[in-house]
């Protein structure tokens, strides 16, 4: 079974003229977002300068630091990717506008640039922003993509791909969607790599329409994440050597030659999942949903950590006064299921 790392390993001695850009291309590239680029960038900078700073460093505060190093420094190392210049790295996180967003450019040539958006991180804002696009239109974040989008292509002429993996991917396909005509023109591909869809707030239909033909969407075979919300109809489907939730994890993607390797179908759990989280928007008006999420985050900020994971649920339990605090007022009901929603978070961040 081979990954992306496995691919770079094989074909990185190939450039981009010899081998033009593929889908596991666009996946490499869209994880190049969750690297912090500032522990080597100041302006502009080449991959395999960036990659030599960064060597022996964590990189990223992702879920998997480590494969995220390995990632860095077999691209800065490749003749496909190390000439790449690496510019207009953002990072924008601020809780009280419950906003989480991060992006950066790789021009592979000077008419050739891939735009980047970062996932959601472990940080309950950076959650709690994904919750909000099923009530919210847009959320911060997308405005903030579709404007990165904009400058960039006002700095540089030439061809455009952007992609994002998770939330990356939303952010990507909203900005593609939204950015005026002219810059719209300039896009040849938009990957989604296991991201949410865009809300049935918006007219998503209308919006994927105006992409056609160049969204690339890719989803696991139990894909949960990519099912949220209204996903684009075409996508691949893409084998997993994890199970359930993990599947989301790219690193974790099966890859044979230069593509993925395909699946027949979802799998019955992913199936499950999305007939009944569809159930459950399609039962809560907009205002009780921001008020379900509100409350959802009011019981996990209760705990005082930041961050999901071992901190999170320490403070579940050793917090257990303030969440309770917090979730007096809702009513039985919400609280059952807010409770239900925790449980679910608890499964996505362990």
């Amino acid at each position: 079974m081979s990954n992306m790392l496995d691919y770079l390993r094989w074909r990185g001695d190939l450039s981009l003229d010899a081998v033009p850009l593929s889908e596991v291309d666009g996946l490499i590239l869209a994880q190049l977002a969750m690297p912090r680029w500032e522990k080597g960038l100041e302006d502009s900078a080449p991959l395999s300068t960036l990659a030599q700073r960064m060597a022996g460093q964590v990189v990223s505060d992702g879920y998997d630091p480590d494969s995220d190093g390995k990632l860095v420094a077999l691209t800065g190392g490749s003749a496909r990717f190390g000439g790449a210049v690496v510019s207009d790295y953002v990072q924008d996180f601020d809780p009280a506008a419950e906003k989480q967003f991060a992006a950066v450019t790789l021009h592979l040539s000077e008419d050739m640039h891939y735009v980047a958006f970062r996932g959601t991180d472990s940080t309950i804002v950076g959650w709690q922003e994904d919750f909000n696009m099923a009530f919210s239109k847009p959320v911060p974040a997308q405005e903030a993509a579709r404007d990165y989008l904009t400058r960039i292509a006002g700095k540089y002429p030439g061809r455009l791909w952007v992609g994002g993996h998770s939330k990356g991917g939303n952010l990507a396909m909203y900005a593609a969607t939204t950015v005026e005509d002219a810059v719209r023109e300039r896009l040849v591909a938009v990957f989604n790599f296991d991201g949410p869809g865009l809300s049935d707030c918006m007219d998503a239909a209308m919006l994927y329409a105006r992409v056609a033909g160049r969204l690339r969407s890719f989803v696991p075979q139990g894909s949960i994440v990519g099912m949220l919300l209204a996903h684009p109809d075409a996508y691949a489907i893409v084998k997993s050597k994890s199970i359930s939730i993990f599947q989301h994890d790219p690193y974790s993607w099966q890859v044979e030659g230069p593509g993925f390797v395909r699946m027949p179908e979802l799998s019955g759990d992913s199936r499950r999942f999305e007939a009944g989280f569809r159930q459950w928007l399609a039962a809560q008006d907009e205002v009780s949903r921001a008020e379900l999420v509100d409350t959802l985050f009011d019981v996990l900020r209760a705990t005082d950590a930041q961050n999901f994971g071992r901190e999170f649920w320490l403070g579940l339990a050793q917090n257990g006064r303030a969440v309770r605090k917090a979730i007096k007022d809702v009513g039985p009901e919400k609280a059952a299921r807010v409770w239900k929603m925790i449980t679910d978070l608890g499964k996505l961040s362990l």
